[in-house]
C-alpha cells in the first residue's frame, strides 16, 4: 500500500511566514517616515535676547540711567579737579659716594702682596700708605733709573776734559759740540727714568718693592687685596672716597619720572636715622632707561659734614613735582584698564555715562593723574565703574 503526501499544505505554510516579515518591515518604514516628517516640521524657537534692567540703556560706549534706576545705588559720583603741584610718593633710594671725590687705587706694576697697611672703613689720610707689592718691574725702573744717572756724569766728565783740550786748541770744535750734545741726552734719559718712578705714585720700601699710598684723603670704602695675593695692573684693590658729600641715587619707573627735572626739590628720609630730613634740589636725572628694570636714575647730592649718611645705607626720597598743562586729578578708583587702553565714565547729563579713553600718569595718596581725555570740574565714576562696564561687554 502505497501513501502520497502532498506539497501544498508546505508551500502554505512558507507564504504565512513571509507574510508577517514583510508587514514588520513595512511598518518600520512608515515609522521612520513619519518621525522624519515631524522632525522636519519641528523648529526650535530661538531664545530671546537678553534685556537690559530695567532703567537702563546700553549703546556701543556708553551706558544710560534712568531717574529712579536701582544702579545708581551702586555708583560713587567725584569731580575731576585741576592737577597742582605736589608731593610724589616716597620713593626707595640708598646713599652712595660722590665719585667726582672717589679714587679706585690698584698696582701700577704686576707682583705679589707683602703687606697690607689698611682695613675697610678706616680713614685715611693722602699720602698713607695703602699695601706693599714685591715686584722685578720695580727693580728694572730704579736699575733704569740708577744706570741713567751714571750714565750723565760720565757724559759731564767727558765734557769738560773735550771742552778744555778745544780751549787749548788739541781738538775742533765740533768735538765739543758733539760731547755737549751727549750729555744732553744723558740728562734726558735720566729725566724720563725718574718720570718713570714717579707716575707710579708710591713710595720706595726695597729695591724690588713699592709701597702704594693714598690719593688722597677720605675713607677706605672697598678692598679687595690681601697678603700674597698676586696682581697685576688690571686689578681695582682699594677705593678710597671723600664722605663730607655723598649721593642719593633713585631708580623711578618711567610714568614716575615724567614731572622730575634738574633742580627739583627733593625731600630725604631714612629709616636707618630717626628723625632724619633734608631737603636739596635733584642735581641729575639719566637720560638713558635702564634696558632690563626700566627704571630712570635720579640723583640728589647732600653734605654729609657729620659722616650720618654712611654708603649704601637705604633712604627714601620724594619730589615736589609741578603738573603737566592741563592736567587733572581724580580718584585712582575711577580710572578702568583693559590692559592696552585706559578709560575713565564721565557723567555728560541725563543720567548718560561715557566711556572715555584717557592717558593716566602717577598715582598717590588715593589720586590718579589724568595727562589727557578728561577736563577739571567734570563728573567721573569713582566707585562701581566696572560695572557699567561689564554692562557694554555684555551688549556686544
Amino acid at each position: 500500500m502505497t501513501l502520497e503526501v502532498s506539497s501544498r499544505p508546505v508551500a502554505v505554510t512558507e507564504r504565512a511566514r513571509k507574510v508577517p516579515r514583510v508587514s514588520g518591515v513595512l511598518a518600520a518604514l512608515v515609522v521612520s517616515g513619519v518621525a522624519i516628517a515631524l522632525a522636519l516640521l519641528f523648529h526650535r524657537q530661538v531664545p530671546a535676547e537678553p534685556q537690559p534692567p530695567a532703567g537702563l540703556r546700553v549703546d556701543q560706549d556708553s551706558v544710560t540711567l534712568a531717574s529712579g534706576a536701582p544702579q545708581w545705588k551702586a555708583l560713587r559720583l567725584g569731580k575731576a579737579d585741576a592737577a597742582h603741584e605736589h608731593w610724589s610718593e616716597a620713593f626707595p633710594a640708598r646713599f652712595r659716594v660722590d665719585e667726582a671725590v672717589s679714587s679706585r687705587v690698584g698696582s701700577p706694576l704686576s707682583g705679589r702682596v707683602t703687606q697690607v697697611s689698611v682695613e675697610l672703613g678706616e680713614s685715611v689720610k693722602a699720602g698713607a700708605p695703602l699695601f706693599t707689592v714685591a715686584s722685578p718691574d720695580i727693580a728694572a725702573l730704579r736699575a733704569e733709573q740708577q744706570k741713567a744717572a751714571v750714565d750723565l756724569e760720565v757724559t759731564r766728565a767727558a765734557y769738560e776734559r773735550v771742552k778744555a783740550m778745544v780751549e787749548a786748541r788739541a781738538l775742533p770744535a765740533k768735538d765739543e759740540l758733539e760731547s755737549d750734545q751727549q750729555e744732553k741726552q744723558a740728562e734726558l734719559a735720566l729725566k724720563l727714568a725718574r718720570m718713570k718712578l714717579s707716575s707710579l705714585k708710591v713710595s720706595s720700601r726695597g729695591e724690588n718693592e713699592f709701597t702704594v699710598v693714598a690719593p688722597r684723603d677720605g675713607v677706605i670704602i672697598e678692598k679687595t687685596v690681601l697678603p700674597g695675593q698676586q696682581v697685576t695692573t688690571d686689578d681695582s684693590l682699594v677705593s678710597v672716597a671723600e664722605l663730607d658729600v655723598v649721593w642719593v641715587l633713585a631708580d623711578l619707573f618711567e610714568a614716575d619720572a615724567g614731572g622730575i627735572a634738574t633742580g627739583t626739590t627733593a625731600h630725604v628720609t631714612s629709616p636707618s636715622l630717626p628723625g632724619f630730613s633734608l631737603e636739596a634740589p635733584v642735581e641729575r636725572v639719566s637720560s638713558v632707561v635702564d634696558p632690563e628694570r626700566h627704571t630712570v636714575a635720579v640723583r640728589v647730592k647732600l653734605e654729609n659734614r657729620e659722616g650720618r649718611m654712611r654708603p649704601n645705607m637705604f633712604a627714601e626720597v620724594s619730589f615736589r613735582t609741578l603738573a603737566a598743562p592741563n592736567a587733572v586729578e581724580m580718584a585712582a578708583t575711577a580710572l578702568v584698564s583693559d590692559g592696552s587702553k585706559q578709560y575713565a565714565y564721565v557723567l555728560e547729563g541725563g543720567g548718560r555715562f561715557v566711556r572715555r579713553s584717557i592717558v593716566a600718569g602717577a598715582q598717590r595718596d588715593g589720586k590718579v593723574t589724568v595727562l589727557s581725555g578728561l577736563k577739571a570740574g567734570e563728573t567721573v565714576v569713582e566707585q562701581g565703574a566696572v560695572l557699567l562696564d561689564n554692562q557694554i561687554d555684555l551688549s556686544t
